[in-house]
């Protein structure tokens, strides 16, 4: 009990320094309101739902794994957005200060969500302060799969019942659409339009049901609802089996205390009976006064042994307390899982059902109200009249009676009636030939059917470059788009040789190309171990990374700004999942470079490891470090006067590459540099060394895109290295360290041929170099001093606003 009041006493410690974490950070953010995004106020509220759902009184190390990954989100969410602003690459689409609507709309779905987090923290708390918490948890579970089956059972009668409407409206079509639809009778045109209409809705009733069955409804459903069952009996058997003990241990400690109290009373009466004895003295003899103290002492052993036992029943009994604690709060949170799991598939379900009945009734309506309008345009007679028009009689002839006198000789006579010729009967002849009406139908608009059937059916779409070398046709069963990464149900295309399904309006976007077998399923490759999605390639660099670097390589290396400015931030998504679907068949040629820079970037942040590992981290640093302090001192004399007019060259001195000549000091940093990658795995360094190739050659075209090796190293920095996330403190020292990482960075540049390269193609180009400077540094000279002059001031402004943002996180936190 002291042990849980001195946990639940911690609550008012957590909340008071949640509220000045909150302070500090609305200080920081008032200063600077580009710092307000989304990522950070949704990384606040999780932890601020962590600090207030924290069981501090049955904590276990999940809850502290989450509390402390809580507290690592806000951190990188902080120190990613601060290298953002330093580097220029603040994204205005996540920025809450822009647009008072978007700002309201914004907070208002993160209060929603921190609500519903919130709610669901306090129902695990209520639970567990309740007696039969579990046990209701359990029945709720236990109903839910008795509801998803009572679903199951009215979605399976009223498909049944579809299905037999279906079949009914397809005998009726195959049985009246001989009868009544005549060509010449009343309202034909409306009634073969109803039977058409009529087997539309019927096949289309066959395919709504085969879905629901086997694809969105039934099947799923099932599989969830036996999955939720199992998980259901696992929780329950684990919840029993430590009531089992606990209850074990209470029936324990009952004997231990019964057994206890039967050996005091014992030891009791044998320690008055050897007092009774020893006072009675001359009436008793020595010998028996000595058995008296001999029980006395066997009874007091055994009442040692059963306080011994009673206090170790004790014991167990609380541990087993505190154990059972925590099983409730581990079976509380799977319960949870489960149920909320259950929840999604049962809402996919749903939705997918109704959307589905939505789309087989929402075109009736229309085709009634149609065919009603059709039928009020119908004159009477009007078909009659047609009809007769259409069957072009002849002429009735002119028929005259006269009598005629009485001939024995004729064979025979006229008969009475009309003398109407054989032609001008309208029977089968007045009307066209099955086949003259079929032939007219079949040319209509002078074009061949084969010829219309052929023709390609999403030709009127401008189709994207990756679109164009697919086999397309209209798509047959319902898939997922391999595009928007939603469901299609009709009016999509899939081609023929790789089967991806596309919806049609998202042909015009479309970036994977035809690998002319079938498309693999969707790979997931952000955030997946660097280990798995190199072991792929051959050359052990992960196809991402060459994809990214060739396409900027091919046509943005002089773009101003490449890696520096971001791209939209939608298109961007847009071309992420694109790679997790299509992989290698991506087509970047029509995608905005800096959208493939972004892409590239979020890679190699959302490694779990970054590609120069963890332990490597530290060995970095203090090697940056030193480099800068030892930089920092040897300025003296003259060079230390001309250092002093520029601010923040005895900090950050520039690295050169001058061969020989090169500072001992940078020297030193680049063997000591080249020493650490040799630890390095093969895949990491041919990755490594693939990145730093780029950069160089982005950096020898400086002039036309204005990314020197120091500012790529500021923007590489972080995405090549950082330290382990072992808590919030070392990610917000991080932020310290940045200086450090772009150090590593722009040394790996420069020094690429050093530290990259064989001694023989190094010595070659040395040589090279060093003939080729005596040529060009009378030419070069004047003009390198110029471009230092004329940038100086814009470094003055960027070192200077670096340094007051850093001092002034370092000392807020």
């Amino acid at each position: 009990v002291c042990v849980c009041v001195r946990k639940e006493s911690q609550r008012p410690v957590a909340h008071e320094c949640l509220g000045e974490v909150l302070r500090v950070l609305r200080q920081v953010i008032n200063t600077y309101p580009l710092l307000n995004t989304v990522e950070i106020l949704t990384a606040a509220g999780k932890l601020i739902s962590k600090v207030k759902g924290f069981h501090y009184e049955a904590c276990n190390e999940a809850d502290k794994m989450d509390f402390e990954k809580a507290i690592e989100t806000i951190a990188v969410a902080f120190s990613s957005n601060v290298s953002e602003l330093l580097m220029g690459e603040v994204d205005s689409s996540t920025l809450l200060s822009l647009l008072p609507t978007e700002k309201s709309r914004v907070s208002s779905s993160q209060t929603d969500r921190n609500y519903i987090e919130s709610n669901i923290t306090e129902v695990d708390v209520i639970l567990q302060r309740s007696e039969g918490g579990v046990d209701s948890a359990l029945l709720y579970a236990k109903t839910i799969s008795k509801y998803m089956k009572d679903l199951m059972t009215y979605v399976e009668k009223r498909t049944s019942l579809e299905t037999e409407l279906s079949k009914g409206l397809q005998r009726l079509y195959q049985s009246c659409k001989h009868s009544i639809t005549h060509p010449q009778m009343p309202l034909y045109s409306i009634y073969s339009l109803a039977l058409e209409q009529d087997q539309e809705q019927s096949i289309g009733l066959q395919q709504a049901t085969t879905t629901l069955h086997t694809q969105t409804f039934i099947q799923p459903l099932m599989q969830r609802r036996q999955e939720h069952e199992k998980r259901r009996k696992e929780i329950k058997e684990h919840w029993f089996r430590a009531k089992r003990k606990l209850l074990e241990c209470e029936v324990n400690l009952r004997k231990a205390k019964q057994a206890f109290m039967v050996r005091c009373e014992e030891y009791d009466k044998a320690k008055t009976a050897a007092c009774r004895a020893e006072e009675e003295g001359g009436g008793s003899t020595a010998k028996s006064v000595e058995k008296k103290k001999r029980l006395e002492e066997e009874a007091r052993n055994k009442a040692d042994e059963a306080e011994a036992t009673y206090k170790t029943c004790i014991a167990d009994a609380t541990t087993q307390q505190l154990e059972l604690e925590h099983t409730k709060v581990t079976v509380l949170r799977q319960l949870q899982d489960v149920i909320k799991q259950s929840d999604q598939t049962l809402r996919s379900a749903t939705i997918s059902y109704y959307q589905l009945m939505h789309m087989q009734t929402v075109a009736l309506p229309v085709h009634y109200q149609t065919l009603c309008e059709s039928s009020k345009l119908y004159d009477p007679g009007q078909q009659y009249a047609a009809h007769v028009r259409d069957l072009q009689l002849p002429e009735q002839p002119n028929v005259h009676y006269t009598f005629e006198s009485y001939c024995p000789s004729r064979q025979g006579h006229k008969s009475w009636g009309s003398t109407v010729s054989d032609d001008s009967v309208g029977g089968e002849g007045g009307l066209e030939s099955p086949t003259a009406s079929t032939s007219e139908y079949i040319y209509i608009n002078g074009m061949d059917p084969d010829v219309v059937v052929s023709t390609r059916p999403f030709r009127n779409i401008g189709l994207s470059k990756a679109a164009q070398t697919h086999r397309l046709r209209k798509l047959r069963t319902p898939a997922k788009c391999r595009e928007c990464d939603s469901y299609v149900y009709f009016q999509g295309a899939e081609c023929e040789e790789c089967f991806l399904a596309c919806h049609k309006r998202c042909l015009e976007t479309l970036a994977i190309q035809c690998g002319h077998k079938k498309l693999q399923g969707r790979l997931q490759l952000f955030g997946r171990e660097f280990t798995q999605v190199a072991s792929c390639a051959s050359d052990g660099i992960p196809f991402i990374i060459t994809k990214c670097i060739s396409e900027i390589e091919r046509r943005a290396l002089k773009m101003k700004g490449i890696y520096r400015v971001n791209g939209v931030k939608t298109r961007v998504e847009k071309l992420c999942q694109a790679f997790e679907n299509g992989k290698e068949l991506v087509e970047l040629s029509q995608c905005s470079p800096h959208d493939i820079s972004n892409v590239l970037k979020l890679y190699l942040r959302q490694l779990p490891e970054p590609i120069m590992p963890f332990r490597l981290y530290n060995n970095l640093m203090g090697l940056a470090k030193e480099s800068l302090q030892s930089e920092a001192e040897t300025p003296e004399g003259e060079e230390a006067e001309s250092n002093s007019t520029i601010p923040g060259v005895g900090k950050n001195p520039e690295l050169v590459d001058m061969g020989p000549d090169t500072d001992p000091e940078i020297l030193v940093l680049v063997d000591k540099l080249k020493e650490l990658l040799k630890d390095l795995p093969k895949a990491n360094i041919a990755t490594l060394r693939y990145i730093v190739r780029h950069l160089r050659r982005i950096a020898e075209l400086e002039d036309d895109n204005k990314m020197s090796p120091s500012n790529l190293g500021i923007v590489f920095g972080p995405s090549l290295m950082r330290p382990r996330p072992t808590g919030a403190t070392i990610s917000l020292s991080s932020l310290v360290d940045y200086p450090h990482q772009a150090r590593i960075v722009e040394a790996l540049i420069v020094f690429y041929s050093s530290i990259f390269q064989s001694k023989t193609s190094q010595t070659h180009k040395t040589s090279r170099s060093a003939s080729t400077s005596t040529q060009q540094s009378s030419a070069d000279g004047e003009d390198d001093g110029g471009r230092e002059e004329q940038n100086k001031p814009e470094s003055d402004k960027m070192e200077e606003g670096c340094g007051k943002l850093y001092k002034t996180l370092v000392i807020s936190y």
